[in-house]
């Protein structure tokens, strides 16, 4: 019996089509079309895409998918490299990596005008309190004594008279 691969390249080569052909239609690409036509399954990178991609093929060819993919579930256990394939969530994930799919699922278009409302708010009370410690006090009480000089003498009739 012919494997998944030699059935396929049969049916493309019956309608006449080339590799490039068959790349472009289901959207892969040539190299990966070969391979399928080859047997080489274990350039992919996890079984569901090889029977995904053989599926996708034999429908354009118009083979049965069914009994192709039977077959492929049983060429793929043949080979060790597929079946030991890595997992598809991948390794262990950090800290970072969390944080950063954390940040990817927040909703900045709500989060940023509510951050930016609440800033304003708090530069606005800030602003007032500020300015509540500030409108009454003197500009002059900060000044070191003999450092201020009036631009204009005083009239006598401010002036306290000493006693003596």
């Amino acid at each position: 019996m012919p494997t998944v691969g030699e059935q396929l390249a049969s049916a493309r080569e019956a309608k006449e089509w080339s590799l490039e052909d068959v790349a472009r239609l289901t959207k892969l690409r040539s190299d990966q079309v070969l391979a399928l036509e080859e047997g080489r399954f274990h350039i992919f990178s996890a079984p569901v895409y090889v029977r995904g991609f053989v599926k996708s093929y034999a429908k354009l060819v118009h083979l049965d998918p069914v009994p192709l993919i039977e077959q492929l579930n049983t060429e793929i256990n043949k080979d060790k490299k597929l079946v030991q394939a890595e997992s598809l969530t991948g390794p262990e994930r950090g800290f970072v990596e969390w944080f950063a799919y954390a940040l990817s699922r927040v909703p900045w278009r709500i989060v940023l005008p509510l951050a930016a409302i609440v800033a304003l708010v708090g530069i606005f009370v800030w602003g007032m309190q500020w300015w509540e410690e500030v409108k009454d006090r003197d500009p002059l009480e900060e000044l070191p004594p003999g450092l201020y000089e009036p631009s204009q003498p005083m009239p006598a009739e401010f002036i306290r008279p000493t006693q003596e």
